[in-house]
């Protein structure tokens, strides 16, 4: 084995998985965005020593695409071997990993409907616009 796999294997488990991240999805709940956020499991966790345990606090915010700039706010609770034993969020709602692809999809779906929406609302206003003025500026009009 390679000094380059050893050290790759240090930070990955055996089945594939990333042992320092935990991650969570998450869905906003003001524009229906899907953010995550990786936390790391090495770093972030701040421990209670009267419990035991561990917790973590994460402030997730969207890419602003749509102007929505909602907090979602995270809280997670992990049990003296790492393990979630608790979580709580405000501002959205929790995805599992397996509906990240489908509601990615529908968001980005609603984003192009919406979109091609406003582009035809606009088209229609210039248009009014533009027989508007083609009516008030026509000399034949005036009779």
């Amino acid at each position: 084995m390679s000094f380059i796999e050893r050290l790759k294997n240090m930070f990955i488990a055996p089945n594939g998985i990333d042992k320092r991240s935990y991650w969570v999805h998450t869905r906003c709940k003001r524009c229906g965005e899907v953010v995550s956020g990786r936390v790391d499991m090495l770093n972030d966790l701040s421990k209670d020593f009267e419990t035991g345990q561990y917790t973590v606090h994460k402030v997730l915010v969207g890419d602003g695409r749509n102007r929505c700039f909602q907090r979602i706010e995270v809280t997670l609770y992990f049990d003296k071997n790492k393990k979630l034993i608790e979580r709580s969020i405000t501002g959205g709602e929790f995805l599992e990993p397996d509906e990240v692809a489908e509601a990615r999809a529908a968001y980005e779906q609603a984003m192009a409907e919406a979109k091609a929406r406003a582009e035809a609302e606009r088209k229609a206003r210039e248009a009014a616009l533009h027989s508007q003025q083609t009516e008030t500026t026509d000399p034949s009009s005036n009779s």
